[in-house]
């Protein structure tokens, strides 16, 4: 895991959950203590893929805790402590058809620090219980919540340690598909 990963993992991990937007509610995947690269590979191989076109997603951090970060960074951190974050983007055919290839592998690791305790995605619902290990840096991360062809609504979860450093972080995360992509998007 690269220093970025383990300062804002939980940040990173949020981010990437656009793609997942549109996942077809048809579908269901099961599993327990299996790699994150497994598990991608079972919901790219089952067709979950998102609806192409321009989304808007809503970001708010609803706790962090990181009581060994020095003061200025934790300042920083509560400063953005429930307030919501808007992120406009277009997602394109082509990105729409690879995007279950990625959304559920962690960024910026080699494929074998992350497994998942548990995953399961059916019936328009998400919960997945995935840790990652890296040396001396551990991060547990959680995701529950709703998903349809055009919106979704989660809360992740992540909790761990850098080191000594320990850190716990919920985020609460909406999106939905608002239209056609019409190039103004970031």
């Amino acid at each position: 895991m690269t220093e970025n990963f383990r300062i804002a993992a939980l940040a990173a991990f949020s981010l990437g959950v656009a793609p997942l937007a549109g996942c077809s509610s048809q579908d269901s995947i099961e599993s327990k203590d299996e790699s994150a690269e497994s598990v991608a590979a079972k919901v790219a191989g089952a067709g979950i893929r998102p609806n192409p076109g321009r989304w808007e997603a809503q970001f708010k951090i609803v706790k962090m805790d990181m009581p060994d970060m020095p003061p200025e960074l934790q300042a920083m951190f509560k400063e953005q402590l429930g307030k919501v974050e808007t992120s406009i983007s277009c997602l394109t055919e082509e990105e729409a058809e690879k995007a279950e290839e990625d959304f559920f592998r962690p960024p910026e690791t080699k494929g074998d620090e992350c497994k998942y305790n548990s995953f399961d995605i059916s019936g328009g619902k998400i919960e997945a219980d995935m840790t990652c290990a890296d040396g001396d840096a551990t991060q547990n991360m959680k995701m529950s919540g709703t998903y349809g062809p055009d919106a979704y609504a989660m809360t992740v979860a992540a909790d761990g340690n850098m080191g000594e450093q320990k850190m716990a972080m919920e985020m609460e995360i909406q999106s939905k598909r608002v239209g056609d992509c019409d190039g103004s998007e970031g």
